[in-house]
């Protein structure tokens, strides 16, 4: 290495570490609470680093809002509840859609320097027209997406999409699924910055993965919301039918979590509509965050059912725990963390007889072979932490400030 390259490396390495001397303002809807730790981890290389929200909490949600060591603003907003109809995986699900009216006033008052926004709804509209009006305003519009969630939206959302996406100085994406789907839309690559989702470092599991395997591995939990399109009744429906044709395979599945679908659980869990003895129903509710970890080790591994799902958090948290995942190619969580036969198996709940097969591959493996695979799953996210997330938020605020557009590519864990 030349003397010239050695001073440009520390250059660089001093300039990724420094504090970065602007203000910034990220929008988004609320924070929950495993976004706490990747916002804070900004915060601390921004010198002003200010957050607007849209409410402090969605209606359907069930914590106690953390803001700790965060700059936190609370908008004026009209909210409404959309329905969510996804035609290709048949489901219905509630949305809240949020209209913040006073983010011009908002911006005028703060003038940042750079304006962060997430998604690409009435919100980033605001931000964008605000950085049209003050080109000394840079836009970061942060997206979370999936090919699979954004299936079947309309022309005039795609084509006010487009135009959105244009306007920004730097997007970011949440996985592969998300960057292909940004990519559809012309953001040249030189634009795009990894954002991605990361477990809270507060809350894991970090402990001994071992366990007694032979009274684990039938154990499988579920965790999520209990509604259409988390796939829940029709996994039901699959391990009932893979347990009547296999009577000498006992299975416990658990459910964490709650929504309009938990009394038809509860139903099943009595023995409403079936009789296999074979096949043990448990409904928890809601489980705290810091409890989740108790049952992940109680388990032989998680099921993730969902139809739909632009990441999936809980499959970070459950490798972190050592624990398998048996999941839907409907998550990109899934699609970007689960390797079949490594750290897990993956599945297509559209198609019958496929749980079945993961099944059958997760009961195959000898209880040795599952007993390694936990260090396998450990190992497969411990690179994954809030601040590594918050890097490429960070790497997008600095490219815009200094007007260096370089791509950004996903770092794989």
């Amino acid at each position: 290495m030349t003397l010239t390259e050695q001073q440009h490396l520390r250059s660089t390495q001093h300039e990724s570490h420094a504090i970065i001397d602007a203000r910034v303002v990220f929008l988004t809807h609320y924070i929950p609470l495993y976004q706490v730790r990747v916002l804070q981890s900004i915060a601390r290389r921004v010198r002003d680093f200010q957050i607007l929200l849209s409410t402090p909490i969605e209606p359907n949600r069930d914590f106690q809002p953390d803001w700790s060591g965060l700059n936190v603003t609370v908008q004026n907003s009209w909210t409404f509840r959309r329905r969510w109809r996804h035609r290709t995986a048949g489901f219905d699900d509630q949305l809240y859609v949020h209209f913040p009216y006073d983010t011009m006033s908002r911006l005028r008052e703060l003038k940042p320097d750079v304006v962060m926004s997430l998604e690409l709804g009435a919100r980033s509209a605001g931000a964008a027209m605000y950085c049209r009006r003050h080109p000394e305003s840079k836009l970061v519009l942060c997206t979370y997406m999936s090919q699979r969630t954004e299936q079947g939206r309309g022309l005039l959302r795609r084509q006010l999409r487009k135009q959105l996406l244009k306007s920004a100085d730097a997007v970011t994406y949440n996985g592969p699924s998300c960057r292909e789907y940004l990519s559809e839309f012309g953001v040249p690559s030189k634009r795009l910055f990894h954002l991605p989702y990361a477990a809270d470092d507060r809350t894991i599991y970090d402990g001994p993965v071992e366990r007694d395997e032979e009274s684990s591995r039938y154990r499988l939990l579920v965790v999520g919301q209990l509604n259409e399109r988390k796939g829940v009744c029709r996994l039901l429906t699959q391990l009932e039918d893979y347990c009547r044709r296999r009577s000498h395979r006992q299975i416990e599945v658990i459910f964490a979590g709650d929504g309009p679908l938990r009394g038809k659980l509860e139903s099943f869990a009595a023995g409403d509509g079936h009789d296999l003895p074979n096949l043990k129903v448990k409904v928890l509710g809601n489980v705290p965050a810091n409890d989740l970890a108790v049952w992940m080790l109680r388990c032989g591994a998680m099921i993730a059912p969902t139809l739909a799902d632009e990441w999936m958090l809980v499959v970070n948290e459950a490798l972190h725990a050592g624990v398998p995942v048996i999941g839907s190619i409907h998550s990109q969580a899934v699609t970007t963390l689960i390797q079949s036969g490594k750290n897990g198996w993956t599945y297509d709940p559209m198609q019958d007889g496929s749980l079945a097969l993961a099944l059958e591959s997760y009961f195959s493996e000898s209880d040795d072979a599952i007993a390694c695979m936990r260090y396998t799953c450990r190992q497969s996210v411990d690179q994954r932490t809030p601040d590594w997330a918050a890097s490429g938020g960070i790497r997008a605020i600095q490219s815009v400030l200094h007007h260096q557009k370089s791509p950004q590519t996903e770092t794989q864990a």
